[in-house]
């Protein structure tokens, strides 16, 4: 088995009442390859951003649905990541069923910032909104046969 270390900024736009604040988002991600097919349930990723300047901005916003909903982006580009590169096809298991959820660290001091390493919530769970998000469609030249 292959193991890939990639990193990716991920533009994720929070959309309040009367304006759309976009919040880059820094991901590093790995995950194995066999055979150049993702291995399913052998992604580990970590992200950054500013968490602690955005609820500042956004003063009614909640921290927890705000890390659920960044969360979800990131993992929505991640699949689109692997089925571009011709990784993966169809539903994409990222993470192991059984992987236990880990706590992100922050950091403190000169940075207001947030990092976050853990599984993504249940199908069905609150903060899983993927069936309203909008959806990239690749085209077919870009898959590997």
């Amino acid at each position: 088995m292959l193991w890939v270390v990639d990193k990716k900024i991920v533009k994720h736009t929070v959309a309040t009442g009367d304006m759309l604040v976009e919040v880059p988002v820094r991901v590093r991600f790995e995950y194995g390859l066999r055979d150049e097919r993702f291995v399913a349930g052998s992604m580990s990723r970590r992200f950054l951003y500013n968490r602690d300047a955005l609820l500042r901005r956004l003063p009614r916003a909640d921290a927890a649905a705000l890390e659920a909903e960044v969360e979800c982006a990131v993992d929505r580009a991640i699949v689109e990541h692997l089925k571009f590169n011709g990784y993966a096809e169809g539903d994409v298991q990222l993470f192991a069923a059984t992987a236990p959820s880990a706590v992100g660290d922050r950091r403190q001091g000169g940075h207001d910032a947030a990092a976050s390493e853990k599984t993504p919530p249940a199908p069905g769970a609150a903060g899983n909104a993927s069936e309203d998000a909008p959806q990239i469609i690749l085209p077919r030249a870009a898959r590997k046969a």
